[in-house]
């Protein structure tokens, strides 16, 4: 029987529930099963996604989801559903030009046709201030929850949400309540200061009682406070009965999406014990509606959870199949090459065929077109010289001694981007040459000329390390780059600048000095021995391009994904900066001989 337990905090321990091949609901006369469809951190993506695959041998490349694909597997999952709820975890906002551009009308039209039941606010629905959130929530449809956020009775935002619903599915009430991340909202997106928040334990601890207070014993918590601290809230807190996760970004399964080559992070669902030594399943939908993800349970006739399956659905798109040579090139499929990848990829439970609603098509086509026409307005002048970049410009020689300005250029408005939601949040940013892409010309730049320049969707990371590891980490790049890596890895910062030699000394070092900017624009030599926040790039975060400690730093102590985006970041500053006078340092001297 479930015991209503409001105030005891016990831990328990977090267990594992794998259910390999287990999709098959036990249930009994008097039970009540219920189907929780959900996705979470769709961040504007809104068209089909690209992924790679590891199918019998071969590397693949697909399109997998978008909203057309994600609302056809809704309204199929939904009409062959006894009881259906169909949640979006947050963070609908922000990462593409459909929200730069729509400021959040397409992504609330989009979700209007998929018919989700809840949304719950997530950290970046604030990134446009009140205002944006506003203007997102004007169009939005879908009753929107959240228990930790709470404006001001003078507040524009206030009465636009509530704390929690209850809602009727064939005669049984089910609790709803939506949950925010409080530190990630306050310190890296911009509510404003008539919003209030609350501690999220807290706030799920009240809204549960209140919950049993008028005897629903089914109870959702809709959360995007993230999978640690959504696990954290199960283990303390009796009464919740499911956790659906966003803001972590991170996808559950078992090892048939492992063997598929997918970064599985741990089990679909993720099986919890809570104080009263109940079971409560967490479970989210990786990222940018690559997958939907669909949970059943049955609840016994207390509100108690006697059995839990599900999985991610990857919505794949056949018709974008792709074989990636060793050259890391896409080329086409032979005809009988493809069908046995076809009939490998139907053995998989997870992966479905997609199939797309004819009506989103349409909308997403008219959003399309405005999105083009839209793309090549204006967003800011860059007055002064050519700012280099691209793969001819990034190591500086003898013709071009300072290198890549264009890199040096794309850290200034990241670092900007991430001290606009207030002071000390980060001392500096590094970015790889590789991820400039072309040159910034003088003159008018538009949304378009910032994708290009700034075209893989990077997201900005925080970490935190210490004087001896920056420069260690700018030591690996410099190897990387003029050993036998690649030049894209040479790194340009803001905030922090260097002089190297292009040859290693003795001990192998080429780093000769090392500073950091202070908050009053004084240049001081880097403390080896003190801490430092460090903004990078979500590629380099993870290793890659030769940033070995720093990728090794990331894996051991963590890091704080922010998911405010590179060109997103450039647009920005832009608009802040009307006519900027191009930089002609790259913040690097350095020594040929």
């Amino acid at each position: 029987m479930k015991r209503f337990i409001p105030h005891r905090v016990i831990h328990a321990v977090c267990i594992g529930l794998a259910l390999v091949g287990c999709r098959k609901l036990d249930s009994r006369a008097g039970d009540f099963e219920l189907t929780i469809i959900h996705i979470n951190d769709h961040h504007s993506h809104l068209e089909p996604e690209p992924l790679e695959l590891a199918v019998a041998g071969e590397r693949l490349r697909a399109a997998v989801g978008g909203y057309a694909a994600l609302v056809h597997e809704i309204q199929r999952l939904r009409a062959e559903s006894k009881n259906a709820l169909v949640l979006h975890a947050g963070d609908a906002l922000i990462g593409t030009l459909y929200s730069t551009l729509f400021r959040g009308r397409a992504d609330a039209v989009l979700m209007n046709h998929a018919g989700f039941d809840f949304f719950t606010l997530g950290n970046h629905e604030f990134d446009n201030g009140n205002e944006g959130l506003k203007e997102f929530l004007h169009y939005l449809e879908v009753p929107v929850l959240s228990a930790n956020v709470v404006p001001n009775a003078a507040s524009t935002l206030h009465g636009l949400w509530k704390p929690s619903a209850i809602v009727e599915r064939a005669g049984e009430r089910i609790g709803v309540i939506g949950l925010d991340t409080v530190k990630k909202t306050v310190e890296s997106s911009s509510p404003g200061k008539d919003i209030n928040f609350i501690d999220e334990i807290e706030a799920v601890r009240r809204a549960t009682v209140e919950m049993q207070q008028q005897g629903v014993n089914k109870i959702i918590l809709l959360s995007h406070a993230g999978f640690e601290k959504n696990c954290e809230i199960a283990q303390n807190i009796s009464g919740i009965d499911v956790i659906v996760s966003g803001d972590t970004h991170y996808l559950l399964g078992d090892e048939s999406l492992g063997r598929l080559g997918l970064p599985v992070v741990g089990e679909y669902p993720r099986k919890i014990m809570s104080p009263a030594g109940e079971p409560v399943y967490v479970v989210e939908a990786w990222e940018y509606g690559k997958c939907l993800g669909e949970l059943n349970v049955v609840f016994d006739r207390t509100g108690v959870i006697t059995s839990a399956v599900g999985m991610p659905r990857f919505l794949l798109h056949t018709n974008t199949l792709q074989k990636k040579g060793a050259d890391r090139k896409n080329y086409p499929l032979e005809e009988a090459e493809r069908e046995a990848l076809l009939v490998a990829l139907r053995m998989t439970p997870e992966i479905i065929f997609a199939q797309e609603n004819d009506q989103i098509i349409s909308v997403l086509e008219e959003f399309k077109k405005e999105k083009e026409a839209l793309g090549a307005q204006a967003i800011g002048v860059i007055t002064g010289a050519s700012m280099r970049g691209g793969s001819v410009h990034r190591v500086p020689d003898a013709q071009n001694p300072q290198g890549s300005v264009a890199t040096r250029f794309v850290a200034e408005t990241m670092l900007s981007d991430i001290q606009s939601f207030g002071a000390g949040k980060v001392d500096c940013v590094i970015q790889n040459a590789g991820g400039a892409r072309s040159n910034i010309q003088p003159g008018e730049i538009t949304y378009n000329d910032a994708y290009t320049l700034l075209p893989f969707s990077n997201t900005l990371v925080l970490v935190d390390v210490s004087g001896a590891e920056l420069k260690q980490i700018i030591e690996d790049a410099l190897q990387f780059a003029l050993g036998d890596g690649s030049t894209g890895a040479f790194p340009y910062g803001a905030g922090v600048r260097y002089e190297a030699r292009q040859e290693p000394d003795e001990h192998g070092k080429r780093v000769i000095k090392l500073e950091v900017q202070k908050k009053d624009g004084a240049w001081v030599p880097v403390d080896e021995r003190a801490p430092y926040r460090l903004g990078v790039n979500s590629y380099i975060a993870r290793g890659k391009d030769g940033y070995k400690t720093l990728g090794e730093i990331v894996s051991t102590r963590g890091a704080e994904d922010t998911y405010l985006r590179d060109a997103e970041s450039l647009i920005k500053f832009l608009r802040a900066h009307k006519n900027f006078r191009a930089y002609t340092d790259s913040n690097v001297i350095f020594r040929l001989k």
